[in-house]
């Protein structure tokens, strides 16, 4: 068994502790045995482990006191695939958003570069499952100054009536066309539904409000 595993016999990872080898899954991936700092025993895949390390995850067994006092132990890892998401986008050249987020200077601040920081954060500004996380400013980064969450009233990207134009080869409402371009999601909207611009002209013709004279792209 030895000679096809690596040894991780007494690492650490976050609150948890390697302890032996339990099995391999149906994939013939190495699943261990860990020991949680609280005391309770969990069966992990080792390349999860690994990875959830790599990205800053502080792992536990499920008895954080956070994901305990507000119930989060089942959306904890929705919760963690919105912040990898997240920074995916902003740190992934591969990634096929990055050109609309990293690509345009969007970053996530520095604190939310670890996942518990996120989850501290999300917790206490009213995150709970089914939310979506949004920039109030979209010119600006991911950071607790800058983010919200937002909910059905700003679903509407969902309903079928939702106006879309096609755009780097995907159909996109205005909302994500808003994200993309930088452009106020009011001004853009009146540009393609009221004053009739083409789309490339709506999403790269700057709008300023100057001291004397007030430009929004009518």
């Amino acid at each position: 068994m030895a000679n096809h595993r690596k040894d991780i016999t007494g690492e650490k990872f976050g609150m948890l502790t390697a302890i032996s080898p339990a099995y391999r899954d149906e994939k013939g991936r190495w699943v261990w045995l860990f020991q949680c700092k609280c005391g309770n025993t969990v069966e992990r895949k080792l390349g999860t482990m690994s990875k959830a390390q790599k990205d800053g995850v502080n792992s536990h067994c499920g008895c954080s006191p956070a994901l305990k006092t507000h119930g989060l132990s089942k959306s904890f890892q929705k919760l963690y695939w919105v912040w990898k998401a997240m920074r995916q986008r902003c740190n992934n050249p591969s990634c096929k958003d990055f050109p609309h987020y990293g690509g345009r200077g969007i970053a996530v601040c520095e604190d939310w570069g670890k996942f518990e920081n996120f989850h501290q954060w999300a917790i206490s500004s009213g995150y709970r499952e089914g939310l979506t996380i949004e920039r109030k400013n979209v010119n600006d980064n991911y950071c607790p100054e800058n983010c919200t969450w937002i909910g059905n009233e700003y679903q509407s990207r969902n309903r079928p009536d939702t106006v879309s134009f096609m755009y780097d080869g995907e159909m996109r409402d205005i909302r994500e066309l808003s994200e993309i371009s930088g452009i106020d999601y009011y001004t853009l909207k009146g540009r393609l539904t009221q004053y009739g611009w083409s789309l490339e002209r709506a999403m790269n013709e700057p709008a300023f409000i100057g001291k004397n004279q007030t430009y929004r792209g009518k």
